[in-house]
């Protein structure tokens, strides 16, 4: 299971086992970064990002970029382009 979050502000739940394919075609886009989340809460969540979103210039995800900033070094302004997806580490592989 996993969560994608919209640009627009809205979640999707996709209740089966996350995959590199399956997400890249969930949240439109070729290449992902991964981005580890969990640290700000003690999981293992993970956040899977369009890695070229900035070059092409995707709409701001505030949600995501609000994740991201939660575990950045105060004064980080980069922010999350483009859909993204959100799991846990564990669950890829299974």
């Amino acid at each position: 299971m996993y969560t994608i979050l919209r640009v627009d502000g809205t979640e999707e739940t996709i209740n089966e086992q996350p995959t590199l394919h399956g997400i890249r075609e969930a949240i439109h886009c070729d290449t992902l970064d991964v981005v580890q989340i969990g640290r700000a809460n003690g999981t293992d969540e993970v956040m899977l990002v369009d890695d070229s979103g900035a070059l092409t210039d995707k709409p701001v995800n505030e949600k995501a970029t609000e994740l991201y900033h939660r575990i950045c070094k105060p004064g980080t302004t980069w922010q999350i382009r483009g859909d993204v997806a959100i799991t846990r580490d564990r669950d890829f592989g299974r």
